[in-house]
C-alpha cells in the first residue's frame, strides 16, 4: 500500500502564515494598549485575527503530527483511507472517483459513495468527529505530497476494482 502523506510545504506555509498573523495581532494589541481607545474595526480584526491564527496554527499541526505518524492518503484490500486521521471508506461504498477544480482551491480527488451506504457512513465517521460530510470526499491536491500520482493510481485501483466486481 503506498501511503501519500501531507505536503510538507503545505505544513510550512499554514504554521508560518499562522506565525505571521499572530505576530500582527500582538503587533495590533502592543501599538494600542488601552482598549478603551479602541475602535470596532481594531476589535473585529483582532478577533478576525485569533481565529485566522488558530485556524491555519492547527491544520498545521495537525498534517505536521500525521506527517510524523507516517499517517497518509492510501489504500488496501478493504477500501481507502480518505484523511490523515485514517479513516476508511470500503471499496464497497464508493460510486465514482473523479477530479474536480475547484476556483481559489486547486484540485481535488473526489471519492463519491453510494446513497444507500451515506448513513452507515455518516454513522461510522461521526463517532470520530469527522471532519468529512455528506456523501462525497475530497482530497485536496495542496495536502498531499505527489497528488497527482496518488490521484492516477488511486483511479487505476478504483477501475481494476470495479472491473473486478463486475465479472464477478
Amino acid at each position: 500500500m503506498n501511503k501519500f502523506l501531507p505536503n510538507i510545504w503545505s505544513i510550512f506555509l499554514l504554521l508560518v502564515l499562522g506565525f505571521l498573523t499572530i505576530v500582527g495581532v500582538v503587533a495590533q494589541i502592543a501599538s494600542n494598549p488601552s482598549l478603551d481607545s479602541w475602535t470596532w474595526r481594531q476589535l473585529v480584526m483582532l478577533v478576525v485575527g485569533m481565529i485566522v491564527y488558530f485556524s491555519f496554527s492547527f491544520v498545521g499541526f495537525y498534517y505536521l503530527i500525521a506527517r510524523m505518524k507516517k499517517r497518509g492518503i492510501g489504500w488496501d484490500a478493504e477500501g481507502i483511507y480518505v484523511d490523515f486521521s485514517n479513516h476508511k471508506i470500503y471499496w464497497y461504498e464508493i460510486e465514482d472517483i473523479y477530479r474536480m477544480n475547484y476556483p481559489g482551491i486547486g484540485k481535488a480527488t473526489v471519492i463519491s459513495t453510494s446513497v444507500e451506504y451515506g448513513q452507515d457512513i455518516k454513522q461510522r465517521l461521526d463517532k470520530w468527529k469527522s471532519t468529512v460530510s455528506g456523501y462525497s470526499f475530497d482530497i485536496f491536491w495542496l495536502s498531499v505530497q505527489q497528488s497527482k500520482v496518488m490521484h492516477e493510481q488511486l483511479l487505476h485501483e478504483f477501475e481494476k476494482r470495479k472491473k473486478g466486481n463486475a465479472t464477478a
